[in-house]
């Protein structure tokens, strides 16, 4: 793990990011420093930007957000969301459940399922499976769920869970649990899931459609979560470059390295914050 002060510093080794948005891009309602200039020098030194995000919404959604926060589409290659890619699955037909789903989430994801022919039902015995986005309430924590989940973990209901964070940090400071928590804690009790998002696979591929002619081992995965992030980039089999001004940033940089031994992960570099400063590249 080799620390970096700015991104110029290795952007010579790749040619293509995959860039996690929450925590490294923006907080939830501001770009963070140095961003929007890190991203205007990627596209002047012809690199391919590619968003990841564990965000259980549409990819046209996360792109209005972007615009909102001053993003231009010309500077970067495409989106590819948690939900985005759960919702290709279930429109693939691979599902082997029926169409109706409970739902677990905040009230602004109610259309995570789009206009795919699935149907919300409001009694869990008569549901297929639950859709899990996260939480109804900021403010509530697994816990409050555990009644429901027993519930359907006692029904055999499966479980879809489109962002496996486990939580998230918002603007203020202040850190809330997000649908992976959920979905762990029904995984602990013996109910079924099916993930989307990273640190699973099939993210990464559906970035590397969205590169074509790219070798995967050019490419870096961006992001600050060791719970999904660097994980996430292992699993795929390409660097990884840890953000700790996100999720870690109350974290010192020897509790961090901690942290990595403890989970067995060796991010490729880590940095401060998503930034561009100086132009020098040494080698990998």
């Amino acid at each position: 793990m080799k620390a970096i002060a700015d991104f110029a510093m290795i952007a010579a080794n790749y040619d293509a990011i995959l860039l996690d948005l929450w925590g490294v891009v923006h907080d939830g309602e501001h770009l963070y420093p140095g961003v929007h200039d890190a991203l205007k020098k990627l596209k002047e030194a012809g690199k391919k930007v590619v968003f990841l995000s564990n965000a259980p919404r549409s990819t046209a959604l996360i792109e209005a957000k972007l615009e909102h926060l001053g993003v231009s589409r010309d500077l970067y290659d495409g989106v590819v969301s948690s939900g985005d890619t759960g919702c290709r699955w279930l429109a693939s037909g691979s599902v082997p459940w029926g169409n109706k789903y409970y739902f677990l989430g905040d009230p602004k994801d109610e259309k995570a399922l789009g206009d795919l022919p699935f149907q919300r039902v409001q009694d869990m015995q008569q549901a297929d499976f639950i859709l899990n986005v996260g939480f109804g309430d900021m403010l509530r924590q697994v816990e409050e769920d555990m009644p429901l989940l027993r519930d359907a973990q006692a029904l055999n209901k499966p479980m879809l869970c489109l962002n496996p964070d486990l939580e998230v940090v918002k603007h203020n400071g202040a850190r809330h649990p997000c649908a992976g928590a959920i979905a762990g804690e029904y995984e602990k009790m013996g109910g079924k899931v099916t993930w989307f998002g990273k640190p699973y696979v099939a993210v990464y591929d559906r970035c590397m459609e969205l590169l074509p002619g790219v070798d995967k081992h050019r490419v870096l995965a961006v992001g600050d979560s060791l719970d999904t992030d660097i994980p996430g980039a292992r699993n795929f089999g390409i660097d990884s470059l840890l953000v700790t001004g996100g999720i870690l940033h109350d974290e010192s940089p020897a509790n961090v390295a901690k942290l990595c031994a403890e989970r067995n992960l060796d991010p490729t570099y880590v940095i401060p914050g998503f930034s561009w400063k100086t132009i020098s590249a040494p080698a990998r």
